[in-house]
């Protein structure tokens, strides 16, 4: 999603790879490879072309160490990754993720905001004998985010995974599934220190539909949780001179808001599904094709309750009447496509089309919005030396079919600020540089990235700029 590449600029996605994700550890058998790669990274971003909840200004650093082993007939996989990223003029981020759920406390006061990241992954793969193979994938992630300014939010954050999977591997064919379960949990707590001002903190339901009330101690704390299962189906086939490679990924998830206390208000409930299928072909040493497809959707619903006395307790609770009512929905889908030809130098050009379609329902009004964007994009790699390579890119994002519905139910100052971003055409350009030692045990990498928009004379137009500098050990 373009929305959410501006906005997720973090530590691993500087240092080139990412925070822990799914994947068939059986495979882990297939290879005897054994190393530790360590890398220190730091990176930046700033400029008016970003998403309404991105920060003004970034900066970032981080480590990221990965591992693998073999002992004896097992293999081992380890991975230990801290990310601290702090923005300046930080607004609307209730979530650490604002895009993960429709339902969200927020407040319109820019402030700084820190980010911490923990990741650690761990995994074994062991052969079974005729080919097969088993393994295990666990993964624990714990961020932390603060706004440092009134109204101040704390969030805590924690996703735990298990994911065990099988792997078969003959001469030319390869087979493997896994499938697994996720649980995360969030908490946000707002407060204030100055008690001079009064602030707004605001109920967000979806579309920036939203009711807003003076900053109060019983409104201030709210508790996210999900779970997610997911299943992968992977195929490997060599043809000759053509290896081909196939992933086919499947999820459902749930989310829950609830309050933090003693009497069950509830707030929402998302449910998703997720359908990605990756696909690769190498011809020779020269061609090399990609193609993903990935469609999503989720849906939103509201639990209909009022606050009664309980007569036991003399306590007013909130009691639940039927079933959650559906009031939200989006749909999201990405087509990839690029082809890369070369071998000491490489250029690849691609396509990338991304298109979403939301609405929100609060009867009788009922909000739509939908946009879709076409990136085209081309890169070359250049070798310099034995030790140096150099990499330039540019691409064009082309928006169509944009659609808004706008109301005076809807905070529509920072909805149009998004819209206009989401919007606007933009001009891509990228130059990337890495260096590696002699004995190929040191790497320095360096990137830098400029998004220009071409309405720059608008609220959200300019530039946006980010760049990144890693520095990697390898044992």
């Amino acid at each position: 999603m373009r929305m959410r590449m501006i906005l997720c600029l973090s530590v691993l996605l500087l240092t080139g790879t990412a925070w822990a994700q799914e994947r068939n550890m059986a495979r882990l058998s297939c290879s005897d490879s054994t190393f530790v790669d360590v890398s220190l990274g730091v990176g930046g971003a700033t400029g008016t072309l970003k998403d309404i909840f991105a920060p003004k200004q970034t900066v970032c650093g981080g480590l990221d160490a990965v591992s693998r082993r073999k002992l004896d007939k097992v293999s081992l996989y380890g991975r230990f990754g801290y990310g601290y990223d702090y923005g300046f003029g930080s607004t609307w981020r209730g979530w650490i993720d604002p895009y993960e759920t429709p339902f969200m406390l927020a407040d319109s006061i820019p402030g700084s905001l820190s980010l911490e990241r923990y990741a650690m992954e761990a995994g074994a793969g062991v052969p079974l004998g005729g080919g097969w193979s088993a393994g295990l994938d666990l993964a624990y992630d714990v961020s932390l985010m603060a706004k440092h300014k009134d109204l101040r939010n704390k969030n805590t954050a924690m996703t735990f995974r298990v994911a065990p999977g099988i792997h078969w591997q003959g001469d030319r064919l390869g087979l493997g599934f896994d499938a697994g379960y996720e649980r995360s949990t969030e908490r946000v707590e707002y407060m204030q220190v100055s008690s001079s001002v009064e602030h707004v903190l605001f109920d967000l339901y979806g579309l920036w539909v939203y009711h807003g009330n003076g900053y109060a101690s019983a409104e201030t704390r709210r508790f996210k949780e999900g779970k997610r299962f997911f299943a992968d189906v992977q195929i490997d086939l060599q043809m000759g001179d053509a290896a081909l490679h196939n992933n086919l990924r499947g999820s459902w998830q749930e989310s829950v808001q609830t309050e933090v206390g003693y009497n069950n208000q509830q707030f929402g409930t998302t449910r998703s599904w997720t359908w990605e299928d990756v696909l690769s072909l190498d011809v020779g040493k020269r061609h090399h094709l990609e193609a993903s497809v990935a469609f999503s959707t989720m849906e939103g619903l509201r639990p209909l309750q009022r606050q009664e006395l309980d007569p036991d307790s003399r306590i007013r609770v909130w009691v639940t009447y039927g079933d959650p009512v559906f009031c939200y929905w989006r749909g999201v889908h990405t087509e990839r496509l690029f082809y890369t030809y070369g071998t000491t130098w490489k250029l690849t050009v691609g396509v990338e089309n991304w298109k979403m379609d939301q609405s929100y329902t609060e009867y009788p009004q009922r909000f739509v919005q939908g946009i879709g964007t076409v990136t085209s994009s081309a890169s070359m790699m250049v070798p310099l030396g034995r030790q140096f390579e150099l990499t330039a890119s540019a691409g064009f994002a082309k928006d169509y079919d944009p659609v808004c519905t706008i109301t005076p139910w809807q905070l529509t100052e920072p909805m149009l600020l998004q819209w206009e971003y989401w919007e606007g055409d933009s001009w891509l350009a990228g130059l990337g540089a890495r260096w590696t030692s002699t004995s190929g045990r040191t790497y320095v990498r360096g990137r830098y990235n400029l998004e220009v928009s071409t309405e720059p004379a608008s609220d959200i137009g300019g530039s946006r700029h980010t760049a990144s500098l890693t520095l990697g050990f390898i044992f």
